[in-house]
């Protein structure tokens, strides 16, 4: 219980960190205003240098300035894990913080012998210089979390910093080859991480 409890206090607090980042750093614009509207899908596959991989998928749809839908599926190749989940999603000041998002969700987590209950919970800043994305889960695996943050230096780079469960923290960086398509890599104290995302 104790674990559990640190790693939801620690979730939230890098969550309220994160808002806190965002409102001292971040214009009131966000960039999404002044891009044109996607459909809502985002996918990233994922690798690290101990060759364990992660695949997500995910969908998201606005039905008004404040209130939306959201659903994630992932897949890894260490002992067939897999899990899905879907919720709503909710812009608290959708005319004084465009680029603020929180979302809650539930739904199934699988592994190689057995399967149960997964909730989410995440926190999104989008603006045109910062982006960043706090997400914590609990279910039948027991909790995990993966927070990060970047500045967009140029269009083409950012920089900043993830922490995730089981890895710890290390410093990140994005290449934007273009408008909906970013390769990362961040580098952990037992392995180097590589990925990229696609979204349209």
């Amino acid at each position: 219980m104790d674990k559990v409890y640190r790693s939801l206090s620690f979730t939230v607090v890098m969550m309220y960190l994160l808002m806190a980042c965002a409102i001292v750093f971040l214009p009131s614009a966000s960039a999404a205003e002044t891009d044109e509207k996607e459909l809502g899908f985002w996918f990233e596959a994922r690798m690290d240098s101990k060759k364990s991989s992660e695949l997500i998928g995910w969908y998201e749809y606005e039905f008004t300035d404040m209130f939306g839908i959201y659903g994630l599926v992932s897949l890894e190749n260490e002992d067939r894990y897999r899990q899905g989940y879907a919720g709503l999603t909710m812009k608290p000041l959708p005319q004084a913080l465009p680029w603020l998002q929180v979302g809650i969700g539930i739904g199934r987590e699988r592994d190689s012998e057995s399967s149960g209950v997964r909730r989410n919970l995440f926190v999104s800043v989008d603006s045109d210089k910062v982006n960043g994305f706090a997400t914590y889960e609990n279910g039948m695996t027991g909790p995990w979390h993966r927070v990060h943050l970047v500045y967009h230096v140029t269009d083409s780079i950012s920089v900043g910093a993830m922490q995730e469960t089981n890895l710890g923290g290390a410093p990140r960086v994005e290449y934007h080859i273009k408008k909906n398509v970013t390769v990362w890599s961040a580098v952990f104290r037992d392995r180097a991480v590589f990925a990229i995302n696609v979204s349209f």
